[in-house]
């Protein structure tokens, strides 16, 4: 397992290349991702059990992330490429003309460790229920992780989401 130092000089990587990544593209939404820097370095560095080397958009046998809040690609692709599912220089195409790595996550350009494409608030949780029911379906002992933003929470699917995964004890799904 990873110590708690080298997870601080990873989330203080991540911060960096969100920061360069940006301010290169001149677009962006910063605070959100700087904000879920340790939460995403925590999950993909020590919590999360994934194989970037045989990942699959199927997501058997491995455990599973769903970005429901779109804008916050930045630190999603830098915990991916530093994980090891692309290269990190890749990262400085961030919102350029042809990119995989586009202002929302896309599976258009087969992005590896991207499930869906996302950016339409409130649909990330929905998404990460019905890959949770369907791991326990197909007897997948993993789990299926999913990050909402504050603001998504209004929505009305979040909660409909979130009482369908309650009512049928979804309890693969964090």
């Amino acid at each position: 397992m990873i110590s708690t130092q080298e997870l601080k000089k990873t989330a203080f990587q991540v911060r960096r290349d969100i920061i360069r990544m940006v301010t290169a593209a001149q677009s962006g939404h910063p605070g959100g991702s700087l904000s879920c820097t340790d939460i995403m370095t925590a999950l993909f560095f020590s919590e999360m059990k994934h194989n970037p080397k045989q990942w699959n958009r199927s997501g058997k046998e491995s455990d599973m992330f769903f970005l429901s809040a779109g804008h916050l690609a930045p630190v999603f692709y830098s915990v991916l490429a530093r994980s090891g599912y692309f290269p990190v220089k890749e990262l400085g195409t961030l919102r350029q003309f042809g990119s995989r790595l586009q202002g929302h996550p896309s599976i258009e350009h087969n992005l590896p460790g991207v499930y869906v494409a996302s950016g339409s608030l409130g649909q990330g949780l929905s998404v990460a229920t019905g890959a949770a029911i369907a791991k326990r379906l197909n007897g997948d002992p993993n789990y299926v992780w999913v990050l909402l933003g504050d603001g998504e929470s209004e929505e009305g699917q979040v909660w409909e989401a979130g009482m369908f995964a309650a009512h049928h004890n979804v309890g693969n799904l964090i």
